[in-house]
């Protein structure tokens, strides 16, 4: 006898509005929108922290907190998501 198999992963996105809000920057504080355009931009949280002058575990809180925002699992899946 044959087990069956259960998939417990949802159906795949086709695209970057069932992963997401219409408008995701409703959801963040403004301090957030400006970490959020600079990871668009490729850069890494060392970077972030110093063009806007913070500390790298702030940067770190606030990219969590944006994932938790957006529901995005990773920084990768966020990023590509959003282009």
């Amino acid at each position: 006898m044959v087990a069956e198999r259960y998939c417990l992963l949802p159906e795949p996105a086709t695209n970057r509005r069932q992963l997401f809000p219409a408008e995701p920057r409703a959801l963040l504080t403004e301090a957030e929108c400006r970490v959020l355009e600079l990871l668009g931009a490729g850069y890494a949280n060392k970077e972030i922290a110093a063009m806007l002058g913070k500390a790298e575990a702030t940067v770190k809180n606030q990219v969590a907190s944006i994932l938790h925002k957006l529901g995005a699992p990773t920084r990768a899946r966020l990023i590509a998501s959003l282009r």
